[in-house]
């Protein structure tokens, strides 16, 4: 029997639901299970992916999978993403059995319906997994208590970004070094594609990025910011494919950054995250869920949260919940956090 899971939605709804793919794939095989998704999803998924580019020619691109679905042939088509043009996918791909969420606007295409939303707080990945409960023996089956996360890294990636840390220097082994410290390397992401996400005081905490003597920051983010930052910042920003980062992730110790897809990503390696978050709440379910972690935030601002996903400018033009969020309150948070982590 084969299936299809039709996500096409951003980076970190993508690996929120790597948990049904391994499902899938642990239960029916891998070579049964496809995925519709954004290209990105190549670089990410064991699985085979079916690339859905939404960003350019759209309509043409969405007969081209119902194409691909048509030729494949899937028996069960399962759609968490909660969008009309995910719900017609399968629907026009005469998929014989159609599952998805009864919040999604054409849930009329679904021949069975599951509720996204309970009453009681649920993560976001939680939600997610609920999709599988048709076709679930036994929700209490043996190998599928836990939600387990599935991210994809080609060791030669691996290889590749641990020979140029060792290049410039940087000990990510503590072999034939008695006496020198390993220092932790951080993976420094404060960007997002939402605007107000973005940590405001970014530059400037790097700025003093020399006071953590122990840890190496490695900036990253797909466009390239440039500075004068201390010896112990990397700037990678601009730098790196999807892939990359996904490498330079796993042998990272730690993960900082904000509410995006790369925390979900970081979470997903079992890193642990330290996440500034601004306009969005952890409330919403789309906090670190698959590994330790902590939120910083501004908690008590009655404009907050303004948006499901935070808008690319304040609505109301003072954008408190990043600015008050100061390098130095940041700071102290960030090495009380890390403290932990001294003895690992």
């Amino acid at each position: 029997m084969k299936i299809v899971v039709v996500q096409t939605a951003f980076l970190g709804d993508l690996v929120l639901t790597t948990p049904v793919f391994r499902f899938l794939s642990e239960s029916y095989g891998r070579d049964k299970v496809f995925v519709v998704a954004r290209p990105f999803a190549q670089d990410l998924l064991l699985n085979k992916v079916i690339p859905f580019d939404k960003d350019k020619n759209k309509i043409l691109n969405f007969f081209g999978v119902i194409k691909a679905l048509g030729d494949i042939k899937p028996q069960i088509a399962l759609v968490p993403h909660l969008s009309s043009t995910s719900a017609l996918i399968p629907f026009l791909a005469r998929i014989p059995q159609r599952i998805g969420f009864e919040e999604n606007p054409l849930n009329m295409l679904f021949d069975k319906k599951v509720r996204k939303y309970a009453k009681n707080f649920e993560h976001e990945a939680e939600r997610i997994f609920k999709i599988l409960d048709p076709i679930r023996k036994n929700s209490k089956d043996k190998i599928h208590t836990k939600l387990l996360p599935e991210i994809h890294i080609e060791q030669s990636y691996i290889d590749k970004w641990k020979k140029f840390f060792s290049h410039i220097g940087v000990e990510l082994e503590n072999q034939n070094s008695k006496n020198k410290k390993k220092k932790k390397l951080v993976a420094f992401a404060p960007f997002s594609n939402w605007g107000t996400k973005s940590w405001f005081w970014w530059r400037e905490f790097l700025a003093c990025a020399d006071e953590f003597k122990d840890f190496i920051f490695v900036l990253i983010g797909k466009d390239k910011v440039d500075g004068d930052f201390p010896q112990n910042v990397v700037n990678l920003s601009g730098k790196t494919t999807l892939r990359d980062v996904v490498a330079i992730l796993k042998i990272s110790d730690i993960f900082f950054g904000v509410d995006n897809g790369l925390s979900h990503i970081a979470s997903a390696l079992g890193k642990a995250c330290f996440v500034v978050f601004g306009p969005t709440i952890p409330e919403f379910g789309f906090f670190p869920f698959f590994s330790d972690f902590q939120v910083v935030e501004i908690s008590d601002l009655a404009c907050k949260p303004c948006s499901p996903h935070g808008p690319n400018s304040c609505p109301m033009k003072h954008f408190r919940c990043m600015k008050e969020l100061t390098p130095k309150i940041v700071a102290e948070l960030f090495f009380d956090f890390v403290k932990r982590f001294e003895k690992s």
